[in-house]
């Protein structure tokens, strides 16, 4: 082909509008914050508050982009402090989360410190995080929604319809502002030996009562959202949301091959639009099954057969002897579903390491240094980690919930 040709190809894309939106959409933000520096149309496109909402509707409903890393919680470490890992060759370092809201603020004459900090649910590209303040009159417990991509936060306000401790999540929405905010707290006067939880939809600044559920058994700070509803794990059945009719439901867990047991959670996440889930008997097992969620069903049906056999033999510090036998030290920070099947990978932390476990091949690689001391391998139960995929939503003019 002829090179002039090319080139005058190249210049008709890079100035049409049109064109260039349809392109530019598909990338991650992370790369659209590069590409602004281009050329001035270039930075008023990707810029310009309808193409940030095109992109985050993009982001939130397309699945096609894989996360650009993950924060997670050093099981290593004696405080449980928050790290990060990049998952791409193109971004050597995700944005602090940390450093970034637990600073003071002086508020008239109090100041109000940030005694405590936690990162409960990611959401295309947000945070749901939970600040424990302190002033000099009194402590709070808010929660908190946060971009670290332009800095954004949006400090909820206090759902007071109950005594009891509130849990908030995330939920994405296919209606501007496309991100809502959930919160979940128990309600008094349930029977002997039944929880029951209230749900409440963030309307403006306050709260609506939408629903409520049986809450035996769940956790209800880490949800996870995934096929228009938001999804809580339990011990023997999981609980869900659904976000346009409100509608709750639960459905049943599958019984262990040799009957019921007590099994312990490794992994409860989604990647790619499939919803995940790995149990194990005990901390010996180094044999399980990866199992999914059909979208149509509603069943859960083996995905993948795991055996860390070979991982462990590479890396032998992981079977750790106590009193009960040998256990195996590793965490699943995440499952991640490649575009081809044979890229899906285990991120696990053994002691020392970051590793993933090709799930198709078979093959593991390290892909960081994890510095700490083992002392147990209790450390290495379940463990709370967040993947991160970089968007513009919301911005400052974009609010959560705006009336």
């Amino acid at each position: 082909m002829d090179k002039k040709l090319v080139i005058a190809a190249v210049d008709v894309i890079a100035s049409n509008t049109d064109i260039l939106c349809e392109i530019l959409v598909r990338l991650p933000a992370s790369s659209l914050i590069r590409f602004s520096a281009v050329c001035k149309l270039w930075y008023s496109i990707i810029m310009s508050m309808p193409f940030r909402i095109h992109h985050s509707r993009c982001l939130a409903f397309a699945n096609a982009l894989p996360p650009t890393g993950i924060y997670f919680y050093n099981c290593l470490a004696k405080v449980q402090n928050l790290e990060s890992l990049s998952l791409t060759d193109n971004v050597s370092s995700l944005p602090p989360l940390h450093d970034e809201l637990t600073t003071s603020t002086a508020i008239g004459g109090d100041v109000v410190e940030v005694i405590d900090f936690k990162v409960t649910q990611s959401c295309n590209g947000l945070f749901m995080c939970i600040l424990t303040e302190r002033s000099n009159t009194s402590t709070s417990r808010k929660g908190l929604v946060y971009n670290p991509v332009n800095k954004f936060r949006y400090v909820l306000p206090t759902c007071t319809v109950s005594d009891e401790w509130e849990y908030y999540n995330l939920i994405s929405y296919p209606e501007p502002p496309y991100y809502k905010a959930l919160c979940a707290t128990y309600l008094a006067g349930g029977n002997l030996g039944v929880s029951s939880m209230g749900l409440y939809m963030l309307e403006g600044d306050s709260w609506r009562h939408c629903g409520s559920m049986d809450a035996t058994g769940h956790g209800f700070d880490s949800g996870v959202f995934w096929n228009g509803a938001i999804h809580w794990i339990g011990v023997y059945f999981s609980v869900y949301f659904v976000v346009s009719s409100e509608e709750v439901g639960r459905i049943e867990l599958p019984m262990a091959p040799r009957g019921p047991c007590n099994q312990k959670l490794r992994y409860f996440g989604e990647s790619g639009g499939h919803l995940h889930l790995i149990r194990v008997k005990n901390l010996y097992a180094k044999k399980f099954i990866v199992l999914e969620l059909d979208k149509d069903t509603l069943t859960w049906s083996m995905k993948y057969r795991v055996h860390l056999a070979k991982l462990i033999s590479t890396f032998p510090e992981m079977a750790q002897q106590t009193p009960s036998g040998t256990q195996y030290a590793y965490s699943i920070l995440s499952l991640i579903r490649g575009e081809m099947e044979e890229d899906s990978v285990l991120l696990l932390t053994i002691p020392g390491k970051v590793v993933t476990y090709n799930l198709v091949l078979k093959t593991v690689n390290v892909i960081r240094e994890l510095p700490g001391e083992v002392h147990d391998t209790l450390r290495f139960d379940h463990l709370s980690s967040y993947q991160y995929t970089a968007s513009f939503a919301p911005g400052e003019d974009w609010t959560i919930d705006p009336k």
